[in-house]
């Protein structure tokens, strides 16, 4: 397996000396997934070391909320894509409305 990427435990530290302006709202992003592949959606964004965190906003749809500092989006979609490798992600173009 040469073609394999490497674990993310096992990746190269993010450099932290690039000093950034603090973010002043969160980025998110909306998916939809199979139910049943929850807790390893969850279990595979862990291992991303904050990257990203998710809220469930309909537990029988599997629609989720993934949430990011906008610093952080290309290693978030980058996480993202690793781990439709493993789970089945739809992305959704729409925001839903979440005070229903």
């Amino acid at each position: 397996m040469p073609d394999a990427a490497p674990l993310p435990s096992l990746r190269r530290r993010r450099d932290r000396s690039a000093v950034l302006p603090p973010a002043r709202e969160s980025a998110a992003l909306y998916l939809r997934l199979p139910a049943e592949r929850t807790a390893l959606f969850r279990f595979l964004l862990e291992a991303y070391e904050n990257v990203a965190y998710f809220t469930v906003l309909d537990r029988r749809e599997a629609l989720i909320k993934v949430i990011f500092s906008p610093h952080m989006r290309a290693q978030a979609e980058a996480a993202l894509a690793d781990i439709a490798r493993s789970v089945p992600l739809e992305r959704l173009a729409y925001q839903p409305d979440e005070s229903a």
